[in-house]
């Protein structure tokens, strides 16, 4: 089995024939924000589907149902699906007023029509600051509030839906206790941290780059977006810790992670760090190309670490799947 196994088409078609039922541990995705941004012009891609205020009976709610079918087919009974999402805003010019649009509660209405179970949430905090310089959104703007208040609002903030597949799944027991779990590798002050439910330690800038010094990351940023002429506004990889945390909770060394909306291979990149195996697809062919490298790169610093007795058996679980 590789270590590794990716492939430049649509999820959504590409699943029936690529996976088999039951054949993935773990899901960690971040699926398109409806219409928000545009990654290319082809018809398969969901982004490009009209999607409106009432996004679960629109083009892109229609078009997600049919992914969130075959999602479910490929999980083993009992797993996670762990669903990176973005509230998003109204403007008076598309929708007619100025507000918001419930993304969050269409998400875990469209999943649950397919009978997944909604375990929880994780919301991940944005700069509010940064956010009004680089968008210019009047209602977080100091002067804004010098005029009216009323006119002032909280900016939307990202969002990790945790689903379940009903059934019985392998146990992971990922909690290290010395004495009745000392094979576990998260820690109960990390558990604590994260059963806050409120992340507020995740960098926005801890995203999977290429190049070492500082004009070789602009470079490196420039190709990572894969912008094909003008089929692209925008690209949003999941932050690494928060996929690495995931990953840790929800699945044992060795299992396979997938990530149908794999981009340029953030959840892949952290599978394989972690000794796990690893499944993606990716329509846009430069977001596949760099994937592919990334999962490549992830595997050679492995190979080049020298790891702490304790993250051997990671190496080894990895290793050993591949092998068999």
């Amino acid at each position: 089995m590789n270590a590794y196994q990716l492939w430049n088409e649509d999820c959504v078609q590409g699943m029936p024939h690529r996976l088999d039922a039951d054949a993935v541990d773990l899901v960690v995705t971040s699926i398109p924000f409806g219409a928000l941004f545009a990654y290319s012009a082809k018809t398969e891609d969901i982004g490009n589907n009209p999607d409106g205020t009432d996004m679960r009976a629109s083009m892109f709610g229609l078009h997600m149902r049919f992914f969130v079918e075959q999602l479910v087919r490929v999980m083993k009974p009992g797993t996670i699906a762990a669903i990176h999402i973005q509230q998003l805003l109204t403007t008076k010019v598309q929708h007619g007023y100025m507000g918001r649009r419930d993304f969050r509660g269409a998400v875990v209405d469209l999943f649950a029509a397919a009978d997944l179970v909604w375990r929880g949430e994780i919301c991940i905090p944005k700069n509010p600051q940064v956010i009004a310089q680089r968008t210019g959104l009047h209602s977080l703007k100091f002067e804004t509030g010098r005029k009216d208040g009323r006119r002032l609002a909280p900016y939307v903030n990202d969002f990790v839906m945790v689903f379940q597949k009903p059934g019985e799944a392998v146990p992971v027991p990922c909690l290290y206790d010395l004495a009745r779990n000392p094979g576990g590798w998260v820690t109960t002050a990390e558990w604590i941290r994260d059963a806050h439910g409120v992340w507020t330690d995740i960098r926005e800038t801890d995203v999977l780059q290429d190049g070492q010094d500082q004009q070789s990351r602009a470079k490196a940023a420039r190709v990572a977006a894969g912008r094909e002429g003008e089929d692209e506004r925008h690209v949003c990889p999941l932050q690494l810790e928060v996929i690495r945390r995931l990953v840790k909770l929800y699945s044992n060394p060795g299992e396979t992670v997938f990530d149908p909306f794999m981009g340029i291979g953030s959840t892949a990149y952290v599978a394989l760090e972690q000794g796990r195996l690893t499944r993606g697809f990716e329509l846009k062919s430069s977001y596949f190309e760099i994937a592919v490298k990334n999962c490549q790169r992830a595997l050679e610093t492995r190979r080049q670490e020298v790891m702490p007795p304790e993250e051997m058996p990671l190496l080894a679980a990895i290793e050993t799947a591949a092998a068999g």
